[in-house]
């Protein structure tokens, strides 16, 4: 049956209203914005969310006189759709839907998710495996050295980095290199990093972990520290700002995976790295770490009187 579309014309109901104030003019997320209020939406502006955020591409392709009959609505209607999530009309809407899809179509549109535990672990598996031979292939060997030589003879390693996984990664650094005599300090917060940039010697290493090398507060502490003296290490994709602002780069290069529920294999691309470095400045240290290492074991067995094949605390 054909709707009246004489009845839209009609002022938005008092729900839309509050919607209306209560948006910030200028958003950028507005599919996020459509996500959160849909539930408060009018029948008719529920119709016009549900469209965009099922059909995206074809919201945006289909002109007004084609989306009034796609949406059995008024022109008018989707006029005030538009001016209630804060944009100054239909066009400004459509630019702002583009925005969106262009960054997040994959969360839009996810791939179809595994059927079964098994092929999860089976998936997990096989990223995880795939990544860390990618990184075993290629690795910049000459580059890896280059950190091993400035790591191992540093009196101070200082640890930068910020976010999701780099948090835990710094974590990583301090507890592969203390126990090869060196003394690590982890940072997490910006402003400490800065202000122990200012502190660092000529003999120390500042090492950076970056997933995106787009880290403009680590990249101020990043200069702070080179301005004193000290050797800076990031690892972090190259051709990116933090890539270019240090001393020696040790490349991590790995594509983003496409599953957005899978959590991000990169992290065993940033960990091989690590491993690889780690082992190397053992190696190099010679003695001094195989002291730290012997006395690390001696402790723990006392104290746990455990197997002498334990792993070191890891």
């Amino acid at each position: 049956m054909a709707r009246d579309k004489s009845q839209e014309n009609h002022a938005s109901p008092p729900n839309d209203r509050a919607i209306i104030r209560g948006t910030k003019r200028n958003a950028q997320d507005v599919i996020g914005l459509i996500v959160d209020q849909q539930s408060q939406f009018s029948k008719t502006n529920r119709r016009i969310a549900h469209a965009i955020l099922s059909e995206p591409h074809s919201f945006v392709e289909k002109p007004i006189e084609e989306l009034t009959t796609w949406l059995d609505v008024s022109a008018p209607t989707i006029t005030r759709f538009s001016r209630m999530l804060g944009c100054d009309g239909l066009k400004d809407l459509k630019l702002k839907i583009m925005g969106s899809v262009r960054i997040g179509i994959r969360y839009l549109e996810p791939q179809t998710p595994p059927g079964s535990i098994a092929e999860v672990a089976e998936r997990v598996s096989k990223r995880a495996q795939k990544t860390i031979a990618d990184m075993h292939h290629n690795v910049d060997l000459e580059r890896a050295q280059a950190v091993v030589e400035k790591i191992s003879v540093c009196h101070t390693l200082y640890a930068f980095g910020s976010g999701g996984v780099s948090s835990w990664l710094i974590e990583e650094i301090q507890n592969r290199f203390f126990r090869l005599g060196i003394r690590v300090v982890p940072c997490q917060d910006h402003q400490m990093q800065f202000m122990l940039a200012t502190a660092v010697d000529r003999t120390d290493v500042v090492i950076c972990c970056s997933l995106t090398g787009a880290n403009v507060e680590l990249e101020k502490a990043v200069a702070v520290a080179r301005e004193y003296g000290a050797t800076t290490i990031a690892l972090t994709p190259s051709g990116t700002p933090l890539a270019a602002a240090v001393d020696e780069l040790l490349p991590i290069n790995s594509p983003p995976d496409e599953d957005i529920l899978s959590p991000a294999s990169i992290r065993y691309a940033y960990m091989i790295a690590i491993d690889i470095i780690s082992y190397g400045v053992a190696i190099a240290r010679k003695d001094a770490g195989r002291e730290k290492l012997r006395r690390l074991k001696q402790q723990l067995a006392v104290a746990r009187d455990a197997a002498q094949t334990q792993p070191l605390c890891d």
